[in-house]
């Protein structure tokens, strides 16, 4: 254009000629920018990570380094995703309440009436509240079973463990101990076949559970003191006579497990005599030690000793054991007989009368002849009894039930096993 030839002024100027600076500085501008050029190409290729603008879709960024990489190839790493819980489980679970204890919901049926228990409640002078105590796994636990079983017909063991029907905590059953005093009340009758109210109280046997026996003693008219027929007097036993003789309460000791003399240890029937005899004694002498009452003795003649083996439910006194006698063969008096069932007495079978003095060498005292070796005589066919076959509607039975059916039956019955 013609006026950029001239100044604001009108004078004329000419066109523009190019300098040498000009050209120097074109010549460095371009030398820049191929220098540019090069070092981005570099950073491109040594340096990977530079963020660029290119589109990235979101499955392909990289917020997190590897496992790999963080930890080394030589590192083996499980991945495992979040949502592993399978669709059946809730995200929060109910809660659940536990149960510590096993309780009749409802009351179970029993061989006496529910209003005539009822009734005895209201008369006091019928009601016995009964402890039973002992040395751990003195048989206290199977003895109250037994009585269950007798009382309420629709309560069995079951063929492959105990009842064990008062250790109500899931604890008690698991490790077989019982922990808690455990009430059970039932009806029962006496020796002449009067109804009491009594409300039986199982204890446990260790001496880390002795607060509880001493709960149920302080409440009770008088205790049942269990002993193993094997192992005799023990230490739990000695303190539990300590204590009943301190509440002033009435003893009554059960030596239990008999069946564990002829079975287990297999003595003669005379030695298992003196091992019943040296049990009785030993109780009667720390009964002396611990209390100044001379009248205070354990006898089998005078009631307060019993024999039972609970394994196999059974439980006689001398009066009890006489009566069967009485009861199978007649015209004897078995209260009489009773009295001569225990000590050093002897039966003649040419006088038929009882002596002191044994009639001759051979001569086996009255309770050895009369009540030890009829059991022996049924319990020695226990192992031949287990090998038979019995029939039931659901198939063959070889529970110890029938076991104990062939043992009532016999001894009831009169009838041994030669």
């Amino acid at each position: 254009m013609e006026a950029d030839l001239y100044d604001e002024f009108g004078n004329y100027i000419g066109p523009e000629l190019d300098s040498d600076e000009d050209e120097d500085l074109d010549a460095d501008d371009r030398d820049a920018e191929e220098l540019d050029e090069d070092e981005d190409e570099e950073q491109g290729e040594g340096d990977e990570d530079t963020p660029s603008m290119e589109v990235v879709l979101h499955e392909d960024k990289k917020y997190y380094p590897t496992a790999e990489e963080v930890y080394g190839p030589e590192v083996e790493t499980i991945v495992q995703e979040e949502d592993t819980q399978p669709l059946t489980e809730p995200i929060i679970k109910p809660v659940k309440t536990k149960q510590f204890t096993l309780m009749e919901q409802e009351l179970p049926a029993t061989v006496y009436d529910m209003e005539f228990l009822a009734d005895l409640m209201d008369g006091p002078e019928l009601i016995r509240n009964v402890t039973l105590c002992g040395h751990l796994h003195h048989g206290k636990t199977c003895f109250v079973d037994c009585l269950i079983e007798q009382t309420h017909p629709e309560i069995r063991k079951r063929d492959d463990a105990d009842l064990r029907y008062t250790d109500i905590l899931f604890t008690e059953q698991e490790r077989g101990v019982g922990i808690k005093s455990t009430p059970v009340t039932m009806v029962l009758p006496d020796s002449r076949g009067k109804s009491y109210l009594i409300n039986i109280m199982d204890t446990p046997g260790h001496v880390n559970f002795s607060d509880e026996v001493t709960a149920g003693i302080r409440i009770s008219d008088g205790i049942v003191l269990f002993i193993d027929a094997a192992e005799g007097v023990m230490l739990n036993t000695e303190r539990l006579i300590k204590h009943a003789v301190q509440e002033r309460l009435a003893i009554t000791v059960c030596i239990n497990k008999i069946d564990r003399l002829i079975l287990e240890l297999k003595l003669p029937p005379t030695d298992a005599y003196y091992k019943l005899r040296h049990i009785v004694d030993e109780v009667n002498g720390m009964l002396s030690t611990y209390s100044t009452d001379e009248s205070l003795v354990l006898s089998p003649l005078l009631g307060n000793v019993c024999f039972a083996s609970s394994q196999y439910s059974t439980c006689f006194t001398l009066a009890s054991f006489a009566k069967i006698y009485s009861d199978t063969y007649g015209d004897i008096n078995y209260t009489e007989f009773s009295k001569r069932l225990w000590g050093d007495i002897y039966f003649n079978p040419k006088t038929r009368k009882f002596t002191k003095k044994a009639p001759n060498s051979n001569s086996q005292r009255s309770f050895v002849e009369f009540v030890l070796e009829p059991l022996y005589k049924i319990l020695s066919q226990l192992p031949q009894i287990l090998q038979e076959t019995y029939w039931s509607p659901h198939g063959f039975d070889f529970s110890p039930r029938k076991v104990k059916s062939w043992f009532a039956r016999d001894l009831q019955g009169g009838r041994q096993h030669q």
